[in-house]
């Protein structure tokens, strides 16, 4: 079976050889943004061998949700922390830190890896700490081999931030998830649609887990010092090493798509009825290699009804045109009110696109959720050290500004912000700030959390804390009643930023009996 298997994948390749001989020019041209790169500002030579090294994590905390809830209680933290204080994982820790340190000069690190077997050591082909593009190589087959291997990283960084708030190291566990959102700074640079997720990705939990730490510091010992607090906010300005406003928009996927295009198509013509089944089975196979002989007879059926080279290649350049102008405008500009031309595919017409561009708008989203756990993250730290200072909460959220920072950041998701006004995000103290009426005595504040596997839980919050939040993506003011954190638009939800909803849903957990 498996020689069968060989045979015929030599027989597909042996199909798009030929083709791809005039197209190998799309993958020098993404390699390409990474050329000048100088060697000392590479985090990916730093990182990379300690990643090599690094030992699978224990099955308790193989996936990062549970290593962001794991306690020292827990019946599986001796082996999670027996694991992150072995040799190898100390060593990823150091290479971590190093790998993402401020810089005295620009330009700032950059994961700096090439695409393709040809850009990277056989040593790293060899340890699976790359991206494979296949053989021949296609962009839109590519496989990032490297992520699971950041997430490993990123589970090892929670469970040390663990075991360091627990050793009363609190601003030391606040520091290294600072050090992992960089990291997902450095890698939502990066050229595809997946990798670009990801690092998104890992800012946003990397700066809710801040929050969470901080709650549970609020909630404790109250450690966190004055410099501490305003050292952290300071980071987050939006002149520092973590700057939204710079990500750029990935092009690696729009180039796949152009290469895909030169190979399955005749130029000024239609399908290439010899390289378009077995190039298409190829790529929607790429991590499913048993599947390319039942892709590639359902993709020569795909070929009859596809636009020709000219149509299909304006259709490129329509999507590219279409996210290119939408990255740089504000939330609430009216183009981002129009459907994205990804949407308005046809995927009969045009399947060769519909196979290789993802659905990058959720880029746009992840983005924006982005910014409001930066804005976020100041303000509750500032209100925490405000508390701190004075053992009270502030009477108004402009409070903490210029003391905490220079003036208040806005609330991404307020529509107000238009026409050069800063909402700020919403704020209260429970019963405190409630109107009630005359005669009745102030009630604790109930909060529905919306979880994302439909669990949702409610709580009753007191004086004892403050809440913040976005008027979230329904961008109206519901007063914290039902907190969703996403992007997505759902009717009356706002995005909690304080009291941390992590810090909650493990609260939940743990007192229904579910985290042991």
């Amino acid at each position: 079976m498996q020689t069968r298997f060989v045979q015929l994948a030599m027989v597909l390749a042996v199909a798009i050889v030929a083709p791809l001989a005039c197209a190998q020019d799309f993958v020098s041209r993404v390699n390409a943004m990474y050329a000048d790169i100088p060697a000392a500002k590479r985090s990916d030579t730093i990182l990379i061998p300690a990643l090599a090294a690094l030992d699978s994590p224990p099955a308790s905390v193989r996936d990062l949700e549970p290593a962001r809830l794991i306690v020292p209680e827990m019946q599986s933290w001796k082996d999670a922390l027996d694991w992150a204080m072995k040799p190898a994982q100390r060593a990823a820790l150091e290479a971590l830190a190093k790998a993402t340190a401020p810089q005295a000069s620009p330009p700032p690190m950059v994961w700096g890896q090439g695409y393709g077997v040809a850009a990277v050591t056989p040593a790293l082909v060899k340890s699976r700490l790359y991206t494979e593009l296949g053989d021949p190589p296609l962009l839109a087959g590519a496989q990032f081999l490297y992520l699971s291997k950041l997430t490993e990283l990123n589970i090892l960084a929670n469970i040390e931030a663990t075991r360091l708030q627990a050793e009363g190291k609190v601003n030391e566990a606040i520091a290294l998830m600072g050090r992992v959102l960089v990291l997902g700074r450095q890698i939502a640079d990066r050229q595809f649609f997946r990798e670009a997720r990801w690092g998104l990705e890992t800012m946003i939990s990397s700066l809710e887990r801040v929050r969470d730490i901080a709650y549970l510091d609020f909630r404790s010992k109250r450690l966190l010092t004055r410099d501490q607090i305003l050292g952290f906010i300071k980071s987050l300005d939006d002149k520092g090493e973590v700057r939204v406003d710079r990500i750029l928009f990935p092009k690696g996927d729009l180039v796949g798509a152009e290469q895909a295009v030169a190979i399955v198509m005749t130029p000024k013509g239609g399908v290439n009825e010899r390289t378009f089944p077995t190039t298409m089975a190829t790529l929607t196979s790429s991590e499913q290699p048993l599947r390319l002989f039942s892709e590639a007879a359902q993709w020569k059926s795909a070929g009859t009804g596809h636009a020709d080279w000219y149509a299909t290649n304006e259709e490129v350049k329509k999507l590219s045109d279409d996210y290119s102008k939408r990255w740089p405008l504000e939330w609430f500009h009216t183009l981002n009110s129009l459907p994205f031309e990804r949407d308005k595919l046809d995927p009969t017409m045009f399947a060769v696109l519909s196979a290789t561009v993802p659905q990058m708008s959720e880029l746009f989203n992840l983005r924006q959720a982005v910014r409001t756990e930066i804005v976020g993250t100041r303000a509750a730290l500032a209100i925490v050290g405000s508390f701190y200072a004075r053992k009270t909460f502030p009477p108004k959220l402009s409070s903490i500004a210029p003391e905490w920072m220079e003036r208040l950041d806005i609330d991404p998701f307020n529509p107000q912000l238009q026409n050069a006004n800063r909402p700020p995000l919403e704020y209260f103290v429970p019963m405190r700030d409630q109107v009630v009426d005359a005669k009745s005595e102030p009630q604790p504040h109930e909060m529905t959390i919306i979880g994302d596997n439909g669990s949702n839980f409610s709580i009753m919050l007191k004086d004892d804390t403050a809440v913040i939040y976005s008027v979230g993506a329904d961008n109206r003011k519901g007063w914290a009643k039902r907190v969703q954190n996403t992007v997505e638009k759902a009717p009356d939800v706002d995005y909690l930023i304080w009291p941390s909803e992590l810090s909650l849903y493990r609260q939940h957990l743990s007192e229904s009996g579910e985290l042991k």
